[in-house]
């Protein structure tokens, strides 16, 4: 069967979303100020439809960044917020006090082009739903669980240079049942498993993704087979996943599934041919 046949559905996805706002909203509940929750939950809420509250937690976020006069975190959100109605006194309010931090660099950041901040940001929510997926399927306990989203909430924060992927927080914590956990998402997914080490990537077949976004989304090229790309992912579950990289390569994607192990090695040989 084909990828496209093993697409969650709407329903599906959407539950998975819900999963994760109830999850975030519950650390807000003892942190209100977390800045990972808060934007989280704009994505979530985005994606849902609902897009009052979306605007809520990101008028919310603006407030936090504004107490910690962060400049270098203004830009990105500037940029959704003008997308709001300016009519309204709370997001021109917004507006104007994050443009009053720094303009100079404000701007330079709101002049960019839209479709690559929102390519740059990190699928938080799409791993944490993952980890629920995991859960739900007994392959995970409530304390593994826990510690996964711990560890990508502490992981997203951090200027990795690898994938915050919940397969790579089961690897680094040794968890007794990786592989037992890995031969399960390729079954319920219908993802083969593939080793990388087998192909020799190409310059110019890496260079059909951005590095960030190899990075920020746990995808790679690795081979082309006419106008179709093979590429390995971290995480299955990622449904907007597969249209980003066709948008991204105007190619054909077929999707296999890697381990975390295995991608990092590749990134690397990656990295060293964009250096070159």
């Amino acid at each position: 069967m084909t990828d496209a046949q093993h697409t969650k559905s709407p329903s599906e996805a959407e539950t998975e979303i819900w999963n994760a706002i109830a999850y975030f909203e519950k650390i807000l509940e003892a942190l209100p100020h977390d800045r990972l929750s808060l934007e989280t939950l704009a994505s979530a809420y985005e994606k849902v439809g609902d897009h009052t509250r979306a605007q809520a937690y990101t008028l919310r976020l603006a407030q936090v960044l504004i107490d910690e006069v962060d400049e270098d975190g203004i830009g990105e959100l500037l940029v959704k917020i003008r997308q709001f109605d300016q009519n309204d006194p709370e997001v021109k309010a917004a507006i104007t006090s994050l443009e009053s931090l720094k303009p100079e660099k404000v701007m330079a950041v709101v002049r960019d082009d839209m479709d690559q901040l929102s390519r740059r940001s990190t699928n938080i929510a799409g791993e944490i739903s993952m980890a629920w997926n995991l859960l739900q399927a007994n392959k995970l306990n409530q304390e593994d669980y826990a510690c996964v989203v711990h560890d990508l909430s502490e992981n997203s924060a951090r200027a990795l240079d690898v994938p915050v992927s919940t397969l790579h927080v089961l690897q680094d914590r040794n968890h007794p049942r990786f592989n037992e956990i890995l031969a399960f998402v390729s079954s319920a997914c219908n993802l083969p498993i593939l080793s990388l080490a087998n192909f020799d990537i190409q310059p110019a077949t890496a260079a059909l993704l951005p590095l960030e976004f190899c990075i920020k989304r746990g995808a790679m090229v690795f081979e082309l087979m006419g106008n179709d790309a093979l590429t390995a992912i971290l995480n299955p579950y990622d449904t907007q996943l597969p249209r980003d990289m066709e948008d991204l390569t105007g190619k054909t994607c077929h999707r296999y599934l890697v381990t975390p192990a295995d991608f990092d090695a590749a990134l690397e040989k990656i990295k060293k041919m964009k250096a070159e």
